[in-house]
């Protein structure tokens, strides 16, 4: 479900409880491929294929044995009642904490959800990192550049996100966008504390941040990687000394996998508009949520 970040984030979870298991780990890609009429979410495609990392899928028979408890009154009455006599081989996600029950079901098991949530991958995260969500090919021209310009200067990236958050109501309403002020005050902290002196601004509207984002320090608007190529801006940012980043699970990959021990990274404490309180157990301890 989701975006590349979403899709990320499952793989990420669905690998680790795979590998603690010592089992195969199938996608799922039936939601991703539907569209029915009346849906009012944003339409996503199968985006992980940019990765070196390996995908296989599940049949469409298996997942309709797995999902079948999902879709059963009868069988979600009988965990309700007698749950010491069914073990279910679904595991939904309940909330953005982390469950380590997931870590204590057997195999077959068939995991629904986001898994926003460092700890479910904890075990593999060097792999993640170094092999796995690394891209199949080799930048471009303009890519290779601007990684030299971000090798050369104490950099930070800055990660913007509109697109359906301000296009879609739905969306808007239930993750809102980060202010101006929370970008630029981030912004002088890094320079004031970590000797920033050059920031990266990515975005999914980057005519929006040309107009709306001036920082007193030197800026580079990145607006080359678009569509199937938009996992190299991840790339990039990773490459940065430092982070700040949206509440966008996009740009969260971009932070985390920034392999340097000595970074910063600064999160919007409310990562959803839609929940009462400040959702921050999304956000790893190192971060700084603002």
């Amino acid at each position: 479900m989701g975006g590349l970040g979403n899709q990320m984030f499952q793989y990420a979870t669905g690998l680790s409880v795979a590998e603690h298991l010592g089992v195969p780990l199938l996608l799922d890609r039936t939601f991703l491929d539907s569209r029915p009429q009346g849906m009012n979410w944003t339409a996503r495609a199968f985006e992980l294929d940019v990765f070196r990392l390996p995908a296989v899928f599940a049949t469409a028979r298996q997942v309709e044995r797995l999902r079948r408890e999902l879709e059963s009154r009868w069988c979600r009455r009988v965990q309700r009642l007698l749950p010491w006599l069914f073990t279910p081989t679904c595991f939904v996600e309940k909330d953005t904490g982390f469950d380590p029950a997931i870590f204590q079901r057997k195999a077959p098991i068939y995991l629904e959800g986001f898994w926003q949530n460092e700890k479910y991958f904890a075990a593999i995260a060097a792999a993640l990192r170094q092999s796995l969500f690394v891209p199949k090919d080799a930048p471009s021209e303009k890519n290779a550049a601007l990684l030299d310009r971000i090798g050369s200067t104490r950099s930070a990236s800055m990660h913007v996100r509109r697109g359906d958050y301000v296009t879609n109501t739905e969306a808007g309403r239930y993750h809102g966008v980060c202010s101006l002020e929370y970008y630029t005050s981030s912004a002088a902290l890094l320079a004031e504390q970590c000797g920033v002196d050059h920031f990266f601004v990515f975005s999914d509207d980057p005519q929006w941040v040309r107009d709306n984002i001036q920082l007193p320090w030197p800026i580079i608007y990145v607006d080359q990687n678009n569509g199937r190529d938009a996992h190299w801006d991840l790339y990039l940012m990773k490459h940065c000394q430092h982070n700040i980043i949206a509440n966008s699970s996009f740009s969260w990959w971009g932070a985390w996998l920034n392999p340097s021990p000595g970074k910063t990274v600064i999160a919007p404490a409310r990562w959803f508009r839609g929940v009462a309180a400040p959702t921050t157990d999304i956000i790893p301890s190192t971060w700084i949520a603002r």
